[in-house]
């Protein structure tokens, strides 16, 4: 038996595969998949097949379900308008969720974003190998695409394609990019319905595709054809496409691209100079310059870029046009301000993540967010919950042009297996945009968009809307779009109302009678920035954490939501007339019914924590405005937290926040004595914390934390400036970006050189001009002229007088702007920074 098994080891078992491998070679790549098309169908006309069969009934609400009864899977989810509602849940109640049986079987759903961001760095413990769907291809189909292996072989073959978006060939693509747009804009009807997903968005995404594949043009819409088709099947995706549809859709695929292939071959083989695209990329690669005989993995790999290409851009340039309808007042905005173009992208991207997840196998047991995961359970990373994270993103149901963070969104993955062709996606979506508004005043939205059937790709089969030319009156709204107008004016009202502002009992419709063209002077009114708006709460319970600190739990008086936040976010308490004081929320983000702040006695201080603890009992009524967040906490697989005195406050949101992503940290949390510092019944009795009080202990020893710069950690500290100043000091032979610093007070910034005694400030939107002398802030001379700004702390630690600079450049003295925020100038602090220009202007 052992010779037998020799034999067959040694001898047969190599000959079959060689038997196959000449056999894949010689016969064609169509006839290939036809014949397993015919093997398959025969299979299942006699033992049937595994494929789901699904039929659309009503998304019970989430309410109305158990926990274990959430199905996120459901592939109706998004078209019925039930995801937002269903994944909110989890993230609140079950952020890491398992369902024990779906169509495509048990599965973990995680829908916060740091864990998020957790799985997907970590390919070691959870892999994309197979498949990074929910469920399984058609039997046969099951092919091989780089997204879906784990280095080193994903990245070499990611690799052999790279070069195809590199920033030089992405700079020769741009005006070819924008004359093809212009072509699509310049034919669309005017005034008249039409479908916008088929005569705008599959037009361009084909006509950019056949570009990278030097695919025939005159066929370019047999590319989303043929995707939308592979892409879809029920088994994988809970898609529409029977499987016979999907097998004949295979076969065109390979034979096109096998017959591209080759014909590349043969003029690169006679001497032609070579393209820069994917095709020839992949013969020039000694890495895939083989893989035509290595057909599956030929298939995956085209079929993986003409997918990723096609459904990211495609349904991002649908989904913005939906998103600005929905949020006319941001519509409004960017007529007026289309050089906010570029942040709208991340925005749009955000708001529509157009690929819901990604799929991963835990490769070993483990522990995410407590929950104990098998080896061989498939974890879904839901980027589409992630990105309306609260944790994350404030008011991240609400579409903002300009978010201040829409950057960090985690639709294109992050880590190892994140998209490839992200910045020539957001070239594209910015190009359209920068067209469009060239063009036209208006796209209206006429009615409801058609989405698909899929539980992977947020798309839409159909969308109508109707242009305006620009200078051309705009018509009555339609039914969809008044009602969304409807919705901003009521929005609106609230949110001014919390502001006190008088509100009047109309808000006219823009027109361009109304709307005048925008000019240096003049702009239209911005909408509030995220973080300023202000609310009502009470004083719902209040204890003595530390001698000399008092905690504060506010809440709504009615009991309802208040807005969400992340660790390092602060709020600011009016208390009186001129009597303003910022806090840091040291709460849980995960409670969206209260707020908490700490807030240190200080009798020789401004007189802010004094009227807290004389005047702020329980039940005490007060105004609060934000939450805002310069001090967010950024991912990373450790962290060394250091906090001084009452810098435990925003410390201490952050280490909840990392030992619940389960990430390594340490905690180095000094006082000047044990009954001083505050949470200690909290933190106490974990190895991970120091407790270093000054009056047994000294100085905090730095040194033992700070010593050894590690890579792979983040270093967050909060305290008094001292503290700071000595941190600050050992920090500076560690990585850049590793150190974040929130300052009580600010830092002592020395002038420069060339810095001015006196310049001019210009605020485009308000029509004003000052001149800001040696002895006064801009924040004080423009407020005093008039201009509606507005600022908290004054000594630039909070962000709160943030503002935009269009022309000049800054002198930044702020403690709040991070080394390339301040390189960039394109934002200032005006209560403390000034001019190295004789004139600022700035976008206020």
């Amino acid at each position: 038996m052992r010779i037998l098994d020799s034999v067959v080891d040694s001898v047969v078992r190599p000959t079959v595969k060689q038997a196959v491998k000449q056999a894949q070679v010689s016969v064609p790549m169509q006839r290939q998949i036809q014949a397993l098309h015919l093997y398959q169908r025969g299979k299942r006309l006699v033992v049937g097949d595994d494929q789901p069969r699904f039929s659309e009934a009503p998304v019970p609400d989430v309410d109305d379900l158990d926990l274990t009864e959430i199905d996120t899977s459901n592939p109706f989810l998004w078209r019925q308008g039930k995801w937002e509602s269903y994944f909110r849940r989890l993230r609140d109640e079950a952020p890491v969720h398992f369902r024990t049986d779906s169509p495509f079987g048990p599965f973990w759903s995680v829908t916060r974003y740091d864990d998020i961001v957790t799985v997907d760095k970590d390919f070691e413990t959870f892999s994309a190998e197979p498949q990074i769907v929910l469920g399984s291809p058609p039997e046969g189909l099951d092919i091989e695409m780089f997204i879906a292996l784990d280095p080193p072989r994903h990245d070499d073959r990611r690799a052999a394609v790279q070069d195809v978006v590199a920033p030089k060939n992405l700079e020769e693509m741009e005006a070819l990019i924008r004359e093809r747009v212009g072509e699509v804009l310049d034919s669309l009807p005017v005034g008249e319905p039409f479908d916008w997903v088929h005569t705008v968005s599959i037009e361009l995404t084909s006509r950019m595709l056949a570009t990278l594949l030097d695919f025939p043009y005159d066929q370019r819409r047999k590319l989303a054809e043929w995707t939308d088709l592979m892409a879809g099947s029920a088994g994988a995706t809970g898609g529409t496409p029977d499987i016979d549809e999907t097998y004949r859709a295979a076969a065109e695929v390979a034979r096109a691209f096998s017959q591209l292939w080759h014909d590349k071959a043969a003029r690169l083989a006679a001497g032609e100079e070579p393209g820069y695209d994917l095709i020839t990329l992949m013969q020039l690669s000694e890495d895939s310059k083989d893989i035509i005989e290595r057909p599956m993995e030929f298939l995956g790999d085209l079929t993986l870029l003409v997918v990723g290409g096609n459904d990211t851009t495609r349904n991002s340039m649908t989904g913005g046009v939906l998103a600005l309808n929905q949020f006319p007042e941001e519509f409004d905005r960017l007529r007026a301000e289309p050089a906010l173009v570029p942040k709208m992208i991340h925005e749009v991207l955000r708001w529509q993540t157009p690929l819901a997840y990604m799929r991963r196998v835990a490769t070993k047991d483990t522990v995410l967010h407590g929950q104990f995961i098998r080896k061989g359970d498939k974890v879904v990373m839901w980027y589409a919950a992630a990105n309306r994270d609260e944790r994350r993103f404030e008011d991240p149901d609400r579409f903002i042009i300009d978010r201040r963070n829409a950057r960090h969104h985690l639709a294109f993955g992050i880590g190892t297996h994140r998209c490839m062709g992200s910045r020539l996606a957001e070239l594209q979506l910015r190009i359209l945009w920068e067209e469009l508004l060239a063009r036209f005043d208006d796209i209206e939205v006429l009615e409801e968009p058609e989405r698909i059937q899929s539980n992977f790709v947020r798309g839409y089969s159909s969308m109508m809307v109707r242009l305006t030319p620009r200078g051309a009156q705009r018509p009555e709204p339609g039914p969809y779009r008044q009602r969304w107008l409807d919705r901003s004016r009521r929005s609106s009202s609230e949110r001014r109302q919390a502001a006190g502002e008088s509100i009047p009992e109309t808000t006219p419709e823009p027109t361009p009678e109304t709307t005048p063209e925008p000019t240096s002077g003049t702009r239209a009114p911005r909408a509030a920035r995220p973080g300023t708006e202000v609310h009502t709460v009470t004083v719902a319970r209040r204890r003595t954490p530390a001698d000399g600190v008092v905690e504060l739990t506010l809440a709504s008086p009615d009991g309802a939501p208040l807005p969400a936040w992340q660790p390092g976010a602060h709020v600011d308490l009016l208390l009186e007339d001129d009597l303003t004081r910022q806090y840091s929320l040291c709460g849980d983000p995960a409670r969206p019914d209260e707020w908490t702040v700490a807030v240190l006695l200080e009798r020789d201080g401004r007189g802010g924590s004094s009227f807290v603890h004389d005047r702020l009992t329980e039940g005490a009524a007060l105004q609060v405005r934000g939450p805002r967040n310069h001090f967010p906490l950024e991912p990373s697989p450790r962290y060394q937290f250091i906090a001084g005195g009452i810098g435990i406050t925003p410390i201490l949101a952050m280490v909840r926040a990392a030992r619940a992503a389960g990430a390594e940290w340490e905690l180095l949390y000094g006082g000047r004595s044990r009954a001083s510092m505050a949470f200690l019944d909290e933190l106490e009795g974990d190895e991970r914390v120091t407790i270093w009080p000054q009056d047994q202990r000294g100085l905090l020893d730095l040194d033992s934390v700070l010593g050894e710069p590690r890579p792979d950690t983040q270093v967050y500290c909060c305290g008094p400036g001292p503290l700071l100043d000595a941190v600050e000091s050992r920090c500076e032979s560690w990585p850049d970006g590793a150190l974040h610093l929130e300052r009580f007070e600010a830092a002592t910034v020395e002038a420069p050189e060339d810095a001015l005694e006196t310049f001019e400030v210009e605020c485009v939107r308000s029509g004003v001009t000052v001149t800001v002398p040696q002895d006064r802030s801009v924040f004080e001379m423009i407020e005093e002229a008039g201009v509606d700004v507005l600022g908290s702390c004054l000594e630039g630690i909070c962000g709160t007088c943030e503002a935009d600079v269009l022309e000049g450049t800054p002198d930044h003295r702020d403690s709040v702007l991070n080394s390339a925020e301040r390189a960039c100038g394109k934002t200032m602090m005006t209560c403390v920074s000034r001019s190295l220009s004789s004139r600022l202007v700035l976008d206020l």
